[in-house]
């Protein structure tokens, strides 16, 4: 099994309005742990992003954009693609 790697690059940079700047794992795993309000975190789908992030840690990380993407937009955030 590889090694996780936090340093992996997203396919493209997502920038979480007035949040945060996503443009590697370590800066999900920063939204996922200081931003995120616990009681979204109990939600199915941000459940699925944290899974979803522990994988790409050791893969490919065209999975995690997209379901970050997904979810950001099912929370109302303004997300833009960079």
């Amino acid at each position: 099994m590889p090694r996780q790697d936090w340093s992996r690059r997203l396919p493209r940079k997502l920038l979480v309005a007035g949040v945060i700047s996503l443009s590697t794992l370590a800066d999900v795993r920063e939204l996922l742990d200081r931003h995120l309000p616990p009681e979204f975190k109990h939600k199915a789908f941000w459940r699925h992003v944290a899974g979803e992030h522990e994988k790409a840690a050791a893969g490919e990380t065209e999975s995690i954009a997209a379901a970050l993407r997904m979810v950001l937009s099912l929370e109302g955030a303004t997300c833009v693609v960079r």
